[in-house]
């Protein structure tokens, strides 16, 4: 069934019978009138946050291992995806190396259990990973159209075809920009469309083997710009995890909605947030080479956007927490795992705000369980590495 949102949060064209109406409310300081916290047209559970959360003001990072980096004997060139399993050991989809490099609890590489070839056991351009089970691995090949289920005991592979009518609008255009993967063999992808007077018409679709029928669960404008979009301007975001999935308000107010495995709306909630101030990169203003004096003259002529988006990328956690990252990537920049040192609000699945947080310089976020977060690092040198942190104060 085609779901669209368009204005509200993802509106849901067949929803189940919604549970009754409640508002809570965390003492606090008064919302700020320019960016209030109001569930529009509340049909449903609804959660309104002030700015107070559970964690405390003040924390910090503990580093627990790293991998990969310098190290001769762990490379990694382009990492796509990562999974973290129950026992916290690490599967990532290398889409330069084609490879799936595996990584033990405490960061041990064991390093590559699929390498680049056309057997049920190699991969191609491997976009993402999640783990079915402790043992069990479920790689989305890109190149090769396809999803393997490899038993990592045995080595023995399984294939699954996936509908090339639905990559294809993404493998053609040359840009992934959003992919994730359910261990229930949902594949979810952002895809490109039209652009008419400097606007692209941008839309998250589903699919699984179980419903072959491409599923749009939302659509958004978005401001284009040389073959991108401009973060600063607000537009609908998805994040995915393994039972749920959240949608932002494309816009550009601070509500969420989250949905359940089968599109029931579970809660919608929003928060007192006012966005980013623009920089001079996004103002056309900066000086840097490594941007076209072209480009900075269009961004120039564009002007700001009236309303700047307050948040630029979602990440649903092993917890079902939802990660809200307010930091945007720059113009001409792209990076599916959002911007390095970014500052983070988290939410309960419950829509509940626990605190906010900021990465280390240079990391970006991956996943997260409990105290324990996964993010990818890129050095100097342009080496990636694998880093889990431990955040230290609550």
């Amino acid at each position: 069934m085609t779901r669209r949102a368009e204005g509200t949060i993802g509106r849901i064209a067949a929803r189940l019978a919604w549970m009754s109406l409640w508002i809570a409310l965390i003492a606090g300081c008064d919302l700020p009138a320019s960016a209030p916290c109001e569930i529009t047209d509340p049909d449903g559970q609804a959660v309104a946050n002030t700015s107070l959360g559970a964690w405390p003001a003040e924390l910090s990072w503990r580093e627990v291992w790293r991998a990969g980096g310098l190290n001769d004997d762990e490379t990694l060139l382009r990492p796509a995806g990562v999974a973290v399993s129950p026992d916290g050991s690490v599967a990532i989809a290398d889409w330069g190396l084609a490879e799936v490099i595996v990584l033990g609890p405490g960061g041990e590489w064991q390093g590559p259990v699929m390498t680049r070839g056309e057997g049920p056991a190699e991969v191609q351009a491997p976009a993402a990973v999640t783990w079915v089970d402790a043992n069990t691995l479920l790689v989305l090949d890109l190149g090769a159209f396809r999803m393997v289920t490899l038993d990592l005991a045995s080595h023995s592979a399984s294939v699954t075809p996936v509908d090339q009518a639905f990559l294809s609008p993404v493998y053609t255009s040359g840009q992934v920009r959003f992919v994730a993967l359910q261990p229930d063999s949902t594949v979810w992808l952002e895809y490109p469309g039209p652009i008419e007077d400097g606007w692209e018409e941008r839309s998250f679709v589903r699919w699984s083997p179980d419903k072959p029928v491409n599923d749009t669960t939302m659509w958004s404008r978005a401001r284009a710009f040389a073959g991108m979009t401009l973060a600063a301007w607000p537009r609908a975001l998805l994040g995915v995890g393994a039972e749920t999935w959240a949608v932002s308000s494309p816009d550009g107010r601070y509500e969420l909605e989250v949905f359940g495995r089968d599109g029931t709306s579970l809660v919608r909630f929003c928060h007192v947030g006012e966005a980013v101030p623009l920089s001079p990169a996004e103002r056309g203003e900066d000086a840097d080479a490594e941007m076209p004096d072209e480009w900075r003259e269009a961004l120039r002529e564009l002007g700001e956007p009236p309303n700047p988006a307050i948040t630029s990328r979602i990440v649903v956690d092993l917890d079902g927490r939802i990660w809200v990252q307010r930091d945007r990537s720059l113009p001409g920049t792209f990076d599916g795992h959002g911007a390095p040192g970014a500052m983070y609000d988290v939410f309960l699945q419950s829509g509940r705000f626990l605190g906010s947080i900021r990465l280390p310089d240079g990391q970006r976020l991956l996943e997260a369980r409990g105290r324990r977060v996964w993010t990818l690092h890129t050095g100097s040198l342009g080496e990636s590495s694998i880093v889990a942190l431990e955040i230290v104060g609550f």
